[in-house]
């Protein structure tokens, strides 16, 4: 049954080990920070490389295995908000002191490649071939189709405030955000689609059908305030996040989990995960990974990693000496930016049974599917035997 149990999960939480953690590096770049300053700043993994965009405008790209700078670029620009990948390229913002524009970078390099005709990027791009569709800011809050490799917009419909909201994109339509929570649908060449609802909005001085309701979950079921009031999520901000079979909110008292037919399956009060004696104002609160039936998330300055299927609290890593900012988890490995000094950090904790396990079987698979690069002269070797053998048989 889909209740609140808070004493049950409290015993569930205080079952759950407080994992330690080791500081394994910590980063000295000249980020610029001042004692009593908000920290800015974002990271993102990308294969073997850290992108951390640090405070000081300067993106720097560093190699997760020997810790080593790869690259650094200063882009007269700084934000919370992580780049996006394309390919061996991502998109971050780039200030010249006089146009702030969206700037396509060489991951290898940190070189830009272009600098596209938008100023900023306001949700998750999606991508066909070079054309990205996204919302963005450009002259107003616009959706936006544009072509990457001739670096120029082919269509756009003005959205206002709606660029704020991730859109879902499915195989013959795009549900967007509007003005005033009104969603509406067009096609990937931006043609306005009609519907059977008898709502209707304006975009671009033209009607088109309309729906009101706060956001769609993972398997299309609209959630409206309503939904929200009475699960006691109104009138507060909270974190979305969807994998193929939930739908993950996570505001400052209730992680709760919303399964098919649009129905809640679960809320966890929060308090019974962090005494309130540990909450910390402007703390970080977010959704890191909703693999499968695992979740893992950041609240009150601990990172909490929970069984969706047992309904359960895995581990509990409280990380209050270095404050994250912004934080990402990469098997036994933590890296964060910290909000003491606006540094990036890498930690290990140790994995429980299950999470070890996993671990070593992809680094198994991996290991069994990487092609190694030809040895030379064992290649060398192997083609003088074959012509021999070949003139053996010809004799």
């Amino acid at each position: 049954m889909n209740y609140l149990f808070p004493f049950k999960y409290a015993l569930i939480f205080l079952a759950a080990s407080l994992f330690a953690q080791t500081e394994m590096y910590s980063s000295e770049f000249p980020v610029g920070y001042q004692p009593g300053e908000s920290v800015r700043g974002s990271i993102i993994l990308a294969g073997n490389k850290i992108i951390y965009s640090a405070g000081n405008y300067t993106i720097y790209c560093i190699n997760k295995e020997n810790l080593k700078p790869v690259w650094e670029k200063e882009v007269g620009w700084r934000s919370d908000t992580k780049p996006h990948f394309f390919n061996d390229s991502f998109l971050y913002g780039y200030y010249d002191g006089q146009i702030r524009r969206v700037a396509q970078y060489d991951i290898n390099t940190g070189e830009i490649i272009r600098r596209l005709d938008l100023e900023s990027l306001h949700s998750k791009p999606y991508f066909i071939n070079t054309i990205m569709y996204v919302t963005a800011l450009s002259d107003g809050g616009k959706f936006v189709a544009y072509d990457l490799q001739e670096n120029k917009p082919l269509w756009s419909r003005n959205i206002g405030h709606g660029i704020d909201f991730q859109p879902v994109y499915l195989n013959n339509k795009i549900i967007v955000k509007a003005e005033d929570d009104y969603w509406i649908e067009m096609d990937y060449k931006g043609n306005l689609l009609a519907s059977k609802s008898k709502v209707h909005t304006y975009v671009d001085d033209e009607k088109v059908s309309a729906k009101k309701y706060e956001f769609l979950t993972h398997n299309g079921k609209e959630i409206t305030k309503e939904f929200l009031k009475k699960h006691q999520l109104s009138n507060t901000d909270f974190k979305t996040e969807i994998n193929k079979d939930y739908t993950f909110l996570l505001s400052e008292k209730y992680l709760t989990v919303i399964g098919k037919n649009g129905n809640k399956k679960l809320q966890v009060d929060l308090e019974t995960v962090v005494p309130t004696e540990e909450y910390e104002n402007d703390a970080l609160s977010t959704i890191l990974d909703t693999d499968n039936k695992q979740l893992w998330f950041v609240h009150q300055n601990h990172l909490i990693h929970f069984d969706i299927k047992k309904e359960k609290v895995v581990r509990n890593v409280y990380l209050n000496k270095w404050r994250p900012h912004q934080l990402i988890v990469d098997q036994k490995t933590i890296w964060l930016i910290s909000k003491n000094d606006g540094q990036l950090y890498k930690l290990d904790f140790e994995p429980d049974e299950e999470l070890d396990r996993k671990i070593k079987r992809d680094k198994a698979i991996h290991d069994r599917l990487r092609c190694d690069q030809p040895d030379p002269e064992k290649v060398k070797a192997a083609k003088k035997a074959k012509e021999k053998a070949e003139e053996i048989q010809k004799k």
